[in-house]
């Protein structure tokens, strides 16, 4: 009887997680999203480029914000805590091959030189928030939004998948199922073949406010679908308010 359920359960689950339509949004944003690059101190390093990064408009200020998981990837085990102190020399962003349209990141502001990127705390507050140095990108900042998410509401994530190397950014969507923690879970409607990439991108809804940053899925057993979870915006927001004061 066990096994017949297993059995049952993976059927179920293998086709609801295949409803999914593989494509493309017909949905149109302004150029909004940008790709990660990195130059090091020294030594070779796998990864020159990693992820999907945006801009934030907030008050009377501009941040650039990507996924905090990436450094994860990018740092050796030796020195995986959250600073970019004596590794990465220079992070910019840019849209997909125009790589002279650059965003010149500053000062790691959530910089904890003792959080480590191992630990299981790593995807709470799964984001990166950058002071700027130079902008010479032409995306639209995005702002907050600020009422409360609805169950069944479109949102959409504005980016591109790792192996992607032309075009402008593509829109993928998703409805919004429920907020889990730091999380909201979301249903996929229309997705790229793979996510890898996405992660930092923009989470956003019809309007073009930011809602969330592409973090993780997560397997959800009363909807029996894979859901994509992104990272809401609350801990950032108030972040960069407790930064604002300052």
């Amino acid at each position: 009887m066990k096994k017949i359920f297993h059995c049952l359960f993976f059927i179920v689950a293998f086709a609801s997680c295949s409803t999914a339509i593989v494509s493309v949004s017909e949905k149109q944003f302004p150029s909004i999203s940008l790709i990660n690059h990195f130059e090091y101190f020294k030594g070779e390093h796998e990864f020159k480029q990693l992820g999907t990064a945006f801009l934030l408009k907030y008050k009377n200020d501009t941040f650039a914000i990507t996924a905090k998981h990436i450094l994860a990837f990018i740092k050796p085990d030796s020195s995986k805590n959250l600073t970019l102190e004596n590794y990465v020399k220079v992070w910019t962003m840019s849209p997909l091959n125009k790589e002279n349209e650059i965003v010149i990141v500053d000062k790691l502001l959530n910089e904890h030189k003792n959080e480590s990127l191992k630990a299981e705390t790593l995807y709470e507050k799964d984001w990166l928030a950058f002071s700027i140095k130079a902008n010479r990108a032409n995306v639209i900042p995005l702002e907050f939004r600020e009422k409360p998410l609805v169950q069944g509401e479109k949102l959409y994530v504005i980016g591109w998948t790792r192996n992607m190397k032309e075009g402008d950014q593509r829109v993928y969507e998703f409805e919004f199922y429920k907020t889990k923690g730091t999380h909201h879970l979301m249903k996929k409607l229309i997705i790229p073949e793979k996510m890898g990439g996405l992660s930092g991108g923009p989470v956003v809804d019809e309007e073009g406010k930011l809602v969330g940053i592409v973090s993780v899925s997560e397997f959800n057993l009363f909807a029996m679908e894979n859901l994509l979870a992104p990272v809401g915006t609350a801990d950032l927001k108030a972040f960069l308010d407790n930064y604002l004061k300052k």
